[in-house]
């Protein structure tokens, strides 16, 4: 319709009439691309400003594509209908009455299409891009993910409130704790709220939470964790602060289980303690410069030097100038054959010479090259004349047996007939050529042994080895004989004849007799030696107490009035009379410490007060717990009795300090069947008794020689890791000494 026809018309969508005013065109475009422009700047404020969509994104890369997409979409058709707007209102207002809604449509569409161009041009290929980038960053975290739950060391996350944002298997299996479990605590609170002795840890003083508030990193390679079921953990640890937009959002711990490393610590302090006092002179070489790198203090003490007077020399300065060349051989015969021992002269510091056995071994590399020499030195002055001594005995035991007579005889099952050589009929006082039976043999024997010997032979039959002593009558006198067998069976394995010897042992039975004769009187002589000594210790600390202990007194009073009289008015000699008043205090002390030492006086009141006395002391030098039992206070024991055991018991303490490494020790003393028992047992290390046996430990003899002067006995029960145990019975009357 063409606005000069006649008639009335309705207004038209897009237009107003103003009261009184011409009907004004507003393009439909308008309120469009008001509407457009809200919902851009919204879009705008999410896409690009947003954090939560800036995280949101992080994780979903094609889906801030699309968002991108749509916001240049809405841009494009925003800035169509800005366009098409001011058109309209600048040049043809009254155009768009009636065509200014179609030419915002085409301007619409027409950006629009150019808008797709772009995004078919530039965006879709930076997606792809982004895309691959995405598979590629999934890839790489998922390895990163599995390298982290992999990982032998506990990782895990803190936020910048102290709370736990992630953590590995490795964390989650050493703590007991899983994340969900932790949630939103502070992990301050669960696993690093106290220290290793209990005392409570402040988050003030926690370097893992001093990590995200310094942004420094922190370190320790000793601290506890705290477990899930309350038990500590021995850990090292690193904490590294976390920075994302120069901003510190919280820090990362990496940890580790300190355990085997204290552990192996221990193991190798243990070892270093070992090598330290060995009696043995142990050295390390350079394989190529033969000089010393590492010794003990034994080899240097053995020598007459100090560790730092040795160490670098050359091992060879240490041997004797004629050892020289074979000092090349033995080392050549080390290197080939990896091991080998060989005895030598060595040379001390002030020139003397004592012999040594020598213990190398070459330590090699993969590739078998020699890396250096360990080398062990003992010094076997003792053992050369042992060996000496040994030897002179053997000379003397081989002439005495060439001297000696060793009669032969057969016996043959089928007839039961005796041969003898001429040596058996002398010692058995019979004619050469007497013939003999087995009933016979029987009869020439003691009637007192007859009955052994014949089961000794039965027991042979059965084969058990025939080797029996017993007596034989000879024209009216006795002699000691020694008789050994072997038995010889025909192919069928029936028994044909017992092959053996006789050896009149007569007079070393008389020496045997002699010697336990002796044992006995040297026993009693040193029972006593051990009365007199004991009694000698007694007026000793007596007199020391008494009479030390009076003058020391008198000294201390007299010390006083003199500081009295005259140290008011003279300082520098009232400073001195104090130091003379300390130092007389302390010579008291010691003088009392002597006299205890030397009997204590506890003695008097008895072995049970004794031994309370000696476990209390004891108990507070070494703190080893101690516990006594005794059933009553008081003994019926004479004196020498309770003096024996007390020193027994004092011997076994030293012994538990020395040896055992234990931490409680249990005393029991009673009178039971008319003897003193005692036992001592400690929860210690323990030993091999079959090792010890065979070894000269004087304080095991003089406990066992202890018990034997009164007749009585003693018995060790001990086993490797499973403590020690000292059994004492002492007779309260004489049973006579076994």
């Amino acid at each position: 319709m063409r606005s000069g026809d006649a008639g009335p018309r309705l207004p038209i969508g897009g237009m107003r009439r103003h009261p009184g005013g011409p009907v004004e065109a507003l393009p439909m475009s308008v309120p469009t691309t008001i509407g457009l422009i809200v919902l851009s700047l919204s879009l705008y404020r999410l896409v690009f400003v947003s954090e939560r969509f800036r995280l949101y994104y992080a994780r979903y890369p094609d889906r801030q594509i699309l968002f991108i997409t749509v916001f240049v979409l809405l841009a494009l058709l925003t800035l169509g209908g800005l366009i098409s707007s001011a058109i309209a209102v600048k040049y043809a207002p009254d155009l768009f009455v009636h065509e200014g809604l179609w030419v915002g449509i085409v301007l619409h569409w027409l950006l629009a299409m150019g808008g797709a161009l772009f995004l078919y041009r530039y965006i879709l290929p930076l997606a792809q891009r982004l895309r691959e980038s995405q598979t590629i960053l999934t890839e790489a975290l998922h390895k990163n993910e599995l390298i982290l739950q992999c990982a032998g060391e506990g990782i895990y996350g803190l936020d910048s409130q102290g709370r736990m944002t992630f953590a590995n298997a490795a964390a989650e299996r050493m703590l007991g704790y899983t994340l969900a479990e932790v949630g939103d605590v502070s992990v301050h609170s669960l696993i690093h709220h106290s220290k290793s002795d209990g005392r409570p840890h402040p988050a003030e003083e926690c370097p893992l939470l001093a990590t995200y508030r310094e942004g420094t990193p922190h370190q320790s390679n000793d601290d506890v964790f705290w477990r899930k079921d309350g038990r500590p953990l021995d850990v090292q640890y690193v904490s590294a602060p976390i920075w994302e937009a120069g901003q510190i959002t919280g820090a990362v711990v990496v940890f580790s289980d300190n355990t085997v490393r204290k552990r192996n610590e221990a193991l190798l302090a243990r070892w270093q303690h070992i090598f330290d006092h060995a009696e043995w002179g142990v050295i390390v070489c350079n394989a190529e410069t033969g000089r010393i790198e590492l010794m003990n203090p034994a080899f240097a003490r053995m020598h007459g030097y100090s560790l730092q007077e040795l160490a670098g020399r050359p091992a060879s300065e240490t041997f004797v100038e004629a050892c020289g060349a074979e000092l090349a051989r033995h080392i050549r015969l080390t290197h080939e054959k990896g091991h080998h021992i060989w005895e030598s002269w060595h040379l001390r510091k002030d020139g003397s010479r004592f012999p040594v056995q020598a213990d190398a071994t070459a330590v090699k590399d993969e590739a078998g090259r020699v890396l250096y020499r360990v080398v062990n030195v003992q010094d076997i002055t003792a053992r050369r004349q042992a060996e000496n001594i040994l030897r002179e005995s053997e000379a003397h035991l081989a002439r005495a047996q060439a001297q000696g007579k060793l009669g032969s005889w057969v016996l043959n099952i089928a007839d039961g007939t005796v041969e003898f050589s001429a040596e058996n009929y002398r010692i058995f006082g019979l004619p050469p050529g007497t013939p003999l039976s087995y009933q016979a043999l029987l009869g020439r024997i003691h009637p007192r042994d007859r009955a052994a010997v014949e089961a000794a032979w039965r027991a042979a039959m059965n084969g058990e080895p025939y080797d029996v002593q017993h007596r034989i009558l000879v024209e009216g006198g006795v002699k000691w004989v020694r008789q050994r067998a072997e038995l010889e069976y025909a192919a069928d394995g029936s028994l044909l004849r017992g092959v053996g010897t006789t050896q009149d042992i007569t007079e070393p039975k008389q020496h045997e007799e002699e010697l336990l004769r002796s044992r006995q009187n040297l026993r009693e002589l040193a029972a006593h030696h051990e009365k007199i000594r004991e009694a000698e210790r007694t007026r000793i600390a007596r007199e020391i107490h008494d009479e030390l202990g009076q003058y020391l007194t008198a000294l201390r009073m007299d010390t006083a009035m003199l500081n009295i009289r005259f140290g008011t008015d003279n300082p520098e000699l009232e400073r001195h009379v104090a130091t003379m008043k300390k130092t007389i205090d302390t010579t008291i002390g010691v003088v009392r410490d002597l006299a205890a030492s030397l009997r204590p006086g506890a003695l008097d009141m008895g072995l049970v007060s004794a031994a309370e006395w000696l476990l209390c002391g004891f108990e507070e030098r070494t703190r080893i717990r101690c516990r006594l039992h005794a059933p009553l206070e008081y003994l019926d024991v004479d004196e020498e009795r309770g003096t024996a055991a007390f020193r027994v018991l004092q011997e076994s303490l030293t012994n538990i300090v020395r040896h055992a490494r234990a931490d409680e020790v249990n005393v029991r003393i009673e009178l039971t069947g008319g003897a003193l028992e005692m036992e001592i047992r400690d929860n210690g290390v323990g030993f091999d008794n079959a090792a010890v046996r065979n070894r000269k430990t004087f304080g095991l003899m003089g406990i066992r020689e202890r018990a034997l002067q009164f007749g009585g006995e003693s018995r060790i029960d001990s086993s490797p890791g499973a403590g020690t145990a000292l059994y004492v019975r002492i007779p309260c009357a004489a049973e006579g000494v076994r």
